[in-house]
């Protein structure tokens, strides 16, 4: 279980495969794990593989402050340079679509493509979203109905912990009844006992909510001048859709794609497809 110092953090990684390297950053409350075994087992085929576990996350050490753009950009800068990579293909979701996209317009000579999966940008989508104004909310919340679910009002805030609650009613609602819905999972991997209680400790104990709170603080001016190739890889039931639409406004040749009926965490629903997605993308670049 390798391990780096960096900015006082311990950061645990692990490397795989051969061949240009590809970073996969995860999201809020997920750790490096997200990516197996579907897709990075499916990527060392043909490129060395880095994941790591954000600070906080997964077996790195959970600082009490730190959890901004700038943080979580230089954690990311730290590794590359421990690992002596000078550029790579970076890949995020949720909130390491954010901590990638932070990096690519901080350090753009060290990205060679950017690969944005299902992140929301408050320069692309302000204000506050409610559950309401989620397209798939009154689909999901009929079927989670008629399989017996409590759930929270229409006026509820969909922010990061809404859509861990709602993960959580899901899979209530599959224990109690022992059925199976697939398509209307939002997440397809549990936590497990001690994710759970690490993240409950990190949200008790550490300063993350308000920092992700505030926002990833990108501008649409520093998104217009990414100079990379870059794909965006979206779910169809997506609460994230209108900054999807608008990176493609926003961005010059960024290439846009839904997976079909998965929503926010697409990429552990159909990692297949997300592979084939991003390999599309990526071998179809000028070498």
């Amino acid at each position: 279980m390798p391990k780096i110092e960096v900015n006082g953090v311990d950061l645990h990684y692990q490397c795989l495969g051969k061949g240009e390297p590809i970073v996969l950053v995860h999201g809020l409350a997920a750790n490096l794990a997200f990516w197996y075994p579907g897709i990075a087992s499916a990527l060392a085929q043909n490129y060395n593989v880095i994941v790591f576990d954000l600070r906080g996350h997964g077996h790195s050490s959970i600082p009490q402050s730190g959890y901004d753009r700038h943080h979580l950009v230089e954690d990311l800068r730290g590794l590359l340079s421990h690992l002596e990579i000078t550029q790579a293909h970076l890949v995020g979701h949720s909130l390491g679509a954010r901590t990638v996209t932070c990096f690519a317009s901080t350090y753009p000579e060290q990205v060679a493509t950017l690969t944005i999966a299902d992140t929301l940008f408050r320069c692309l989508q302000p204000g506050v979203m409610k559950l309401k104004d989620w397209s798939y909310w009154s689909i999901w919340k009929q079927k989670m109905k008629m399989m017996g679910a409590t759930l929270p009002d229409d006026d509820a805030v969909m922010d990061f912990r809404m859509l861990l609650e709602l993960d959580r009613i899901y899979r209530d609602v599959n224990r109690s009844t022992q059925r199976k819905a697939n398509k209307l999972s939002l997440k397809s991997r549990e936590l497990g006992l001690k994710g759970r209680e690490r993240w409950q400790q990190l949200v008790e104990k550490t300063t993350i909510v308000d920092e992700f709170d505030k926002g990833d603080k990108l501008s649409q001016a520093e998104l217009r001048t990414l100079p990379m190739p870059t794909c965006a890889i979206y779910g169809e039931y997506s609460h994230c859709l209108p900054t999807y639409r608008k990176l493609q406004e926003i961005i010059p040749d960024c290439r846009g794609v839904i997976i079909s009926e998965t929503g926010h965490f697409h990429p552990v629903i159909k990692p297949q497809e997300f592979v084939a997605t991003l390999q599309q993308f990526l071998s179809g670049l000028a070498r």
